[in-house]
C-alpha cells in the first residue's frame, strides 16, 4: 500500500510531475466551471427577460443594403449570406492591409537604420507621427481627405485608365476569358521555375559573395512567362474604366470606394509604423560581429542585410509582427466609423430586425477565427525559420 504513495521513489505529494498535472487539472476544472457558470447565468437571464436569442433568423431575408461586396448581393438574400458578404469585406481589408503594411514597414524600418541622415530622419518622423495618433482619428482624417477630392467628372486621371475622385479609386481590371485556365497553369509553372532559379542564384551569391540578383531574376522569369502566355493565349481582357452617361459616371474596371480607400490607407499607415520599429529592433538585435564579418569578405551593405542580418533577425521580428497582424484585423472593425460595410457595421444594422446577442456572438467568433488563422500561419513560419537555423 505504501508503495502506491510513491512515484519513482518520491512521495506523490512531493513529486514535481504529479504536482504539475494536479495544478493543471484543478486549473482546467476551475476555468470550465467559471465559463459554464457565466453562460448558465446569461442563458437564464435571457430566458427570464424574454430577450430574443437563437439563429433561426439566418435563413430569413436580410432586407438591408450593403454598399459594396466582393460577391454579388441583393437585399432579398438571407442574413447568413449577408454576414458572409460582410465577412469577406473585412477579410479583403485585413489581407490587403497586412500585405501593404508589411512591405511598407520593412522599407521604413530599414530606412530607420540608414546612414543617410535625411532618409533616417524621414523614417523617424513617419514612425513617431503615425504610431502616436489614434487610429480612429487617422481614419476620419483620411476619409475627410477623400471626401474633399473633386467629383468624378473633375477628378484626377492618369493614362485615361486610373481615376481618383471623392468616390474612391477606379482602375483597370482583368476579366477572364476562355483560355484562362491554360494560362493560369503556365503561369504557375513559370512561378515554380522562377523560385528554383532564384534559390540557386541565392546560393551562388552566398557562396561567392558576388551579386547574382536572384529576386530580380526570379521576378523577371515569373512575369515574363505570364506575359508571354497572356499574349499567346489571350485568356483575359483588360476592362478599363471610362466615364459614361450624362453625369460622367465611371463604368468598367475595378472600384475601390472612398471609405475602403480611407480604411486601407489608415490601417497601413498606422500598422506599418509599428512593424517598422519591430524590424529596426530585430536588425539591431543581430550582433555587429556578424555584419563586420560579412563586410570583411567583400559583401556590400545590401548583400549583408539580405543574407546575414535580416535572416537572423526574423526570429525576433516574426512573433511581434504576428501580433500586429492580429491588431490590424481587429482594428478593421473601426471601419463602421467611416461607412465601410465591414462585419461589425453590417451586423450592427442587422440588429434592428434580428437578435443582437446572436449577431454579436457571430461577429466575435468570426474575428476569433481570422485571428487564429493569422496566428497559425505565422507560428508555422516562425517554427520553420527556427528549425532551419538550428
Amino acid at each position: 500500500m505504501n508503495r502506491l504513495l510513491y512515484v519513482q521513489g518520491v512521495p506523490f505529494w512531493r513529486n514535481v510531475v504529479v504536482l504539475r498535472w494536479a495544478v493543471q487539472i484543478v486549473s482546467a476544472v476551475l476555468v470550465i466551471a467559471v465559463i459554464a457558470g457565466f453562460f448558465g447565468n446569461v442563458s437564464r437571464e435571457i430566458a427570464a427577460r424574454d430577450i430574443p436569442f437563437g439563429y433561426g433568423f439566418l435563413d430569413r431575408e436580410a432586407q438591408i443594403p450593403i454598399g459594396e461586396s466582393i460577391i454579388g448581393y441583393h437585399p432579398s438574400d438571407s442574413f447568413a449570406y449577408g454576414l458572409l458578404v460582410a465577412a469577406l469585406n473585412t477579410v479583403k481589408a485585413s489581407v490587403l492591409g497586412v500585405i501593404l503594411a508589411t512591405l511598407l514597414g520593412i522599407v521604413v524600418g530599414v530606412s530607420r537604420l540608414s546612414p543617410n541622415w535625411l532618409l533616417n530622419r524621414i523614417a523617424l518622423v513617419y514612425i513617431e507621427v503615425f504610431r502616436n495618433i489614434p487610429l480612429l482619428v487617422q481614419l476620419l482624417f483620411w476619409f475627410l481627405i477623400v471626401l474633399s477630392l473633386p467629383t468624378v467628372r473633375e477628378g484626377y486621371v492618369a493614362f485615361d485608365a486610373f481615376y481618383l475622385s471623392n468616390s474612391g479609386v477606379n482602375l483597370p481590371w482583368p476579366v477572364p476569358q476562355d483560355g484562362f485556365w491554360p494560362w493560369a497553369l503556365i503561369t504557375v509553372i513559370g512561378i515554380v521555375v522562377a523560385v528554383v532559379v532564384a534559390r540557386r542564384l541565392n546560393s551562388r551569391e552566398t557562396e561567392t559573395g558576388k551579386p547574382s540578383y536572384p529576386i530580380l531574376t526570379g521576378l523577371a522569369i515569373a512575369i515574363g512567362v505570364g506575359v508571354i502566355a497572356l499574349l499567346i493565349l489571350g485568356p483575359m481582357t483588360i476592362d478599363v474604366p471610362s466615364p459614361e452617361g450624362r453625369f460622367g459616371r465611371l463604368q468598367g474596371g475595378a472600384e475601390l470606394s472612398g471609405s475602403f480607400t480611407a480604411l486601407l490607407v489608415g490601417l497601413v499607415m498606422y500598422t506599418s509604423s509599428f512593424i517598422a520599429e519591430i524590424v529596426r529592433a530585430g536588425i539591431q538585435s543581430v550582433s555587429k560581429g556578424q555584419t563586420e564579418a560579412a563586410r570583411s569578405v567583400g559583401m556590400s551593405g545590401i548583400l549583408t542585410l539580405r543574407h546575414v542580418t535580416f535572416p537572423q533577425s526574423l526570429r525576433v521580428i516574426i512573433p511581434p509582427t504576428i501580433s500586429q497582424y492580429l491588431n490590424l484585423t481587429k482594428n478593421s472593425s473601426l471601419a463602421a466609423a467611416i461607412g465601410y460595410p465591414d462585419l461589425v457595421s453590417v451586423a450592427s444594422t442587422m440588429t434592428q430586425t434580428a437578435p443582437a446577442i446572436s449577431l454579436i456572438l457571430v461577429v466575435m467568433l468570426t474575428y476569433l477565427a481570422m485571428s487564429l488563422t493569422y496566428s497559425l500561419i505565422g507560428n508555422l513560419y516562425n517554427r520553420a525559420i527556427r528549425f532551419k537555423g538550428t
